[in-house]
Parts: structure tokens; sequence; C-alpha cells
């Protein structure tokens, strides 16, 4: 089977918005991050809306998606949800941080279910591609995986947002 390089790069930018998402939403819990609240919120959106171009070019007539939504065990479908899911907390998220006193902090609640929604968002994208009938996709330790990704790419983001706020490296 051939690489299908609109996929691959749909879950990666998925998984890469949704650790950041996730890592912001933590920095917030524990108030630390604050002047790489917005930077982080805009450059996870933008990897999220990467993410959902890219996936258009896996279909030789992007119409087609549609087919997928026809039950909600497909796994497009509940990848769709997940999506749409995130994207209206992120919204809140970013309505409730600019309102705020400083202008970066969010209620903890909001924060914490922004972090289980990028979890959630992130198992159900990767456990999208276990597939019963191809043995080698079939395993938990690809959800694991693409959580990793999450994991590492989220936190050097903010990271590195974090920095560059704080005037850069010095």
């Amino acid at each position: 089977m051939e690489l299908q390089w609109p996929l691959i790069l749909f879950t990666t930018l998925v998984a890469w918005s949704a650790g950041l998402f996730g890592t912001q939403a933590l920095m917030a819990v524990f108030g630390v991050g604050k002047k790489a609240q917005v930077p982080a919120w805009v450059c996870s959106a933008v990897l999220l809306a990467a993410g959902g171009i890219a996936v258009f070019f896996h279909l030789e007539h992007w119409e087609r998606i549609f087919n997928g939504f026809g039950h909600l065990t497909s796994g497009i479908t509940q990848e769709l949800i997940a999506i749409v899911v995130l994207a209206v907390v992120a919204i809140v998220y970013l309505v409730l941080m600019r309102k705020s006193d400083d202008g970066a902090s969010v209620p903890k609640w909001l924060a914490w279910v922004s972090v289980a929604l990028s979890v959630v968002l992130v198992a159900v994208m990767a456990h999208s591609y276990t597939m019963a009938a191809r043995p080698a996709w079939d395993s938990a330790l690809w959800i694991l995986y693409v959580l990793g990704n999450a994991c590492v790419l989220g936190p050097a983001t903010f990271a590195l947002l974090s920095a560059l706020a704080a005037g850069g490296p010095r």
C-alpha cells in the first residue's frame, strides 16, 4: 500500500494542534505561560485548519468525504464529531480568555475540559486507523503512539512560544 501523505499530514497536524491546545489549557490550570496563551491558541487553530485542509487532498473528489458520514460508527464521522466539539470548546476558550482581566486566563473547569477533549480527539482520530482487516494496524500501540506525538509536539511548541513571548532566548 502506498503512503497516503494527506492522511499522514492530517494525523500529524491534528495531533499537534490538540497537543498544543491541551498543553496551553494545562498551563492555564497552573496559571503559567500567560504571555503565550494567545499565540498558542492561534497556532493551534492554524494547525487544526491545515490538518482539515490536508484531509481533502486524500480524496480525488472532495465531495466524497460526505459518503463517510453515513453512520456514527464510521471513523471519519467520529473524527468529525471530535474535531467540531474541540473547535467549539476552543472558541469558548478564546472568548473567555479574552474577556478575563489579564486577557490570558480561563476558568479551571474549562481548562480541564479542554485537556480532556484534546486527549479524546487524538484517541478517536488514532482509533479510526486501527482495522482488524490489517493486523499490523490493529493495535492499541498506535493510539498511544499518536497520543505520544501530541504530548511531545504540544509542550515543545508551547515552550517555544513561551520563550518567544518572553523576549526570546538570551
